[in-house]
């Protein structure tokens, strides 16, 4: 049985940082998506999607992160907040009971878990180019470079449907979902076809966001373990 704290850290990691540790991998059983091979390209759908990205120099809200496996049936529920900053900057909380905090920059990527005490701190591997985060704090002026992207608009809602050109992608698919231009909702599916959405609430775009937003607040005594 799937721990807890492993479904946290996969989520948040799979999501945004693009690193999952060797670890984790093993536990969570995840297998890298392939690439659909009929899809098709729609240039148009991309850069709709590139300009509407590209207007967010920062992005904060709050989260309610839902998984369900490939049979429909709940994972797990868990809430947070998310910053983001271009170039290259990524902070993700998830709130108790299972409390943990993540952190990216261009380089690195931190995981603190307080229950633990710990700090594990990774590089980031060549995948992280082509992971959901960079949607939200990377360079996306090529976005159709990494993804086959496509769109709908229903009853006021835009839908982009983003897969993977590459191989070694850590997902099979990712949907994002704007309201007035807001972004509300993003929908992951995994290789084995566990899903992972996140709805987000009190989004606020392009406010001033300094280096120290993105820092952890780290207790005396806090192991720091650096892989």
């Amino acid at each position: 049985m799937r721990h807890p704290r492993f479904s946290v850290l996969l989520a948040s990691l799979l999501f945004f940082v693009g690193v999952i540790p060797v670890q984790v991998m093993a536990e969570s059983e995840v297998s890298m998506a392939k690439p659909d091979s009929s899809a098709e390209a729609n240039p148009a759908a991309a850069d709709q999607l590139s300009h509407k990205l590209s207007r967010l120099e920062t992005f904060s809200a709050d989260f309610v992160q839902f998984i369900v496996d490939k049979a429909g049936a709940a994972v797990q529920q868990t809430s947070g907040r998310l910053k983001a900053k271009r170039p290259g900057r990524f902070y993700w909380y998830t709130a108790p009971p299972l409390e943990q905090f993540v952190k990216s920059d261009d380089e690195e990527v931190w995981v603190y878990d307080p229950d633990l005490e710990q700090v594990t701190v990774h590089k980031k591997d060549a995948n992280a180019s082509t992971t959901p985060s960079v949607l939200l704090s990377g360079d996306i002026a090529k976005l159709d470079a990494s993804y086959l992207v496509d769109y709908v608009r229903s009853d006021g809602v835009e839908t982009f449907m983003l897969k993977p050109k590459g191989e070694d992608s850590l997902f099979e698919s990712l949907k994002l979902r704007f309201v007035d231009d807001v972004l509300v909702e993003m929908r992951l599916t995994d290789g084995l076809g566990q899903k992972t959405t996140l709805s987000f609430s009190n989004v606020v775009t392009n406010k001033a966001l300094t280096d120290a937003d993105f820092e952890l607040n780290l207790p005396e005594g806090v192991d720091i373990i650096r892989e």
